[in-house]
């Protein structure tokens, strides 16, 4: 048998750098963590969405949207705290945030389906996105839907470096919690 590597495994990334003060180091978090999270997470749902696995794409947002809800609110997340981020941050008037939740995050991330039968996921057709079907369902349209996400995002993180008490759930959020990060490593035989 012959020696095998790997690219890489996941770790934790560094924690986030703190001032003398103990406040969140904004440039850590402006060059490291914000580019690192687009990498990351908006990198894979990039591909997908307009890829014939778009659903997977749908997932991975769903679960993007708990991940960030969770820095909002600082710790770990709870129903209220996903819905609140979508009122927030996404589009106002644009997203049941709690039809959102209920299908998405808990009948397709947990159960393979469009809980309630509400949505109707589709991709790369943009005229679509938010337009009613003839049976009622509400068309969710892959890269529409990560655009929002993506303009929720930013908002979010806009204010984590301009108000201290997003800056310090953010920190207590990635303290506790963490996000991944990329380490070569070499697997010996």
């Amino acid at each position: 048998m012959s020696n095998i590597s790997t690219s890489g495994s996941l770790l934790p990334a560094p924690l986030p750098v703190l001032t003398p003060a103990g406040n969140l180091d904004l440039n850590w978090f402006k060059t490291y963590f914000r580019p690192h999270f687009e990498k990351w997470i908006f990198g894979p749902i990039d591909r997908l969405v307009v890829s014939d696995d778009a659903l997977i794409g749908f997932i991975f947002m769903s679960c993007t949207i708990d991940y960030v809800a969770g820095f909002m609110c600082g710790g770990q997340t709870h129903r209220t705290d996903y819905i609140d981020f979508i009122k927030n941050y996404f589009p106002h008037g644009r997203y049941d945030a709690r039809g959102i939740y209920d299908s998405l995050r808990c009948g397709l991330v947990h159960m393979f389906t469009i809980k309630g039968r509400k949505y109707c996921l589709t991709h790369n057709y943009p005229a679509g996105h938010l337009k009613s079907t003839w049976d009622g369902q509400i068309v969710l349209e892959a890269g529409s839907f990560r655009d929002d996400l993506r303009d929720a995002v930013h908002r979010y993180f806009d204010m984590v470096e301009v108000d201290p008490v997003f800056s310090q759930k953010f920190v207590d959020r990635y303290n506790d919690f963490g996000f991944l990060d990329l380490n070569r490593i070499a697997i010996r035989w």
